[in-house]
């Protein structure tokens, strides 16, 4: 016997091709895969802008950030080079 672990519900597609999806759904952003079986999957997602999307499609940069981000939470610190006397970033105009 094959156990699923999903919940399937039937819906009804309108005159302009919509389907609701219910709201728990409402405002969320979805992808929606056709697949060769003319099944459709819908996947919760979320968007990235363009220039952040580097990130994600380098593995090697992804984990470094991300082993900076757990050193930062765990108050893993490198010493300031300068010494304890901070001065205050100076920002440049782009």
């Amino acid at each position: 016997m094959t156990v699923r672990n999903y919940q399937t519900t039937t819906r009804s597609v309108d005159k302009k091709g919509r389907i609701l999806l219910g709201l728990e759904m409402a405002d969320a952003t979805v992808l929606i895969e056709k697949m060769p079986t003319g099944e459709f999957i819908v996947r919760p997602a979320v968007t990235v802008p363009v220039e952040e999307a580097w990130l994600f499609q380098n593995k090697e940069a992804l984990e470094s950030v991300r082993l900076g981000l757990e050193d930062a939470r765990s108050g893993r610190f490198v010493k300031d080079p300068r010494g304890s006397k901070r001065s205050p970033i100076k920002r440049t105009k782009r």
